[in-house]
């Protein structure tokens, strides 16, 4: 019987973009919860500086790992970047 270990560098790379994503999504609620008076452009501008942190960081680590962990290394990057959509088309917006 053939033994499919996964080496635990490769799991805690996968965890990391993992944290990355929820930290994401977590980032994504609390802007929108914000009420229109309270949004201003700063915040507006640490929303995108910080989703992007967080998508990048999110498909690195992924990608890292992607030797040994196909498929979820995979999905994580796809839905990441669908994420990354997000600030870039606000940054169009801004310009």
């Amino acid at each position: 019987m053939e033994e499919n270990q996964i080496p635990q560098p490769f799991l805690d790379n996968i965890v990391i973009s993992l944290y990355f994503t929820i930290a994401y999504a977590v980032l994504i609620a609390v802007y929108l919860a914000l009420p229109f008076n309270v949004s201003s452009d700063f915040v507006l501008i640490m929303f995108i500086a910080c989703s992007l942190i967080f998508s990048i960081g999110a498909i690195y680590f992924a990608a890292k790992s992607y030797s040994k962990t196909k498929i979820s290394s995979f999905i994580l990057i796809v839905i990441n970047a669908l994420g990354l959509l997000i600030p870039l088309a606000l940054l169009l917006m801004l310009i």
